[in-house]
């Protein structure tokens, strides 16, 4: 095993637990906590990558402002009085750990049968090679987003309006 692959199965690990304590943990602040250290976890993957740009842009959009978003919601929100269901009982817990635990041997087998071939030129994806073919090739898709997220937020505004009234 090579310095790569460890820090890769690191933060591979951190980021499938601390998702499932996203979903485990009982308090929302713990919750808000694990998630950031999930987008962190990624943001390190990207940079194993050579994806400087996107891991740049994980750690801005991601762990910055989403984070902040959801402490934010925290604060201005009763999240005391939340529940998330019913409790579920001991034979679903086991199904679920004996599923998990499935699911993580194939994963681990797979990523360890994995045959990566060594030497080549890497892919060294800079701001201007991502602007380049997002302003390029798929400039149509670029704009139909947009187009896509302003819907969205004009919608969300017309929503905001009618509860104010």
């Amino acid at each position: 095993m090579n310095g790569e692959l460890i820090i890769f199965l690191i933060l591979a690990i951190l980021a499938i637990s601390c998702s499932v304590l996203v979903i485990v943990l009982q308090r929302i602040a713990h919750r808000v906590l694990c998630m950031a250290f999930t987008f962190f976890a990624v943001a390190g993957i990207y940079f194993l990558l050579r994806a400087e740009f996107i891991g740049i842009v994980q750690i801005m959009v991601y762990v910055g402002a989403l984070s902040i978003l959801f402490v934010f919601g925290m604060m201005m929100t009763d999240h005391k009085s939340v529940s998330f269901g019913p409790e579920k009982t001991q034979v679903h817990k086991m199904v679920s750990l004996v599923g998990v635990g499935a699911l993580l041997v194939l994963m681990l087998n797979g990523i360890f049968t994995l045959d990566v071939p060594g030497g080549g030129e890497l892919y060294i994806g800079t701001a201007e090679q991502i602007g380049i073919e997002l302003y390029g090739n798929y400039v149509i898709a670029f704009q139909g987003a947009g187009i896509l997220l302003l819907a969205a937020l004009v919608g969300a505004i017309v929503l905001a309006r009618k509860e104010a009234d």
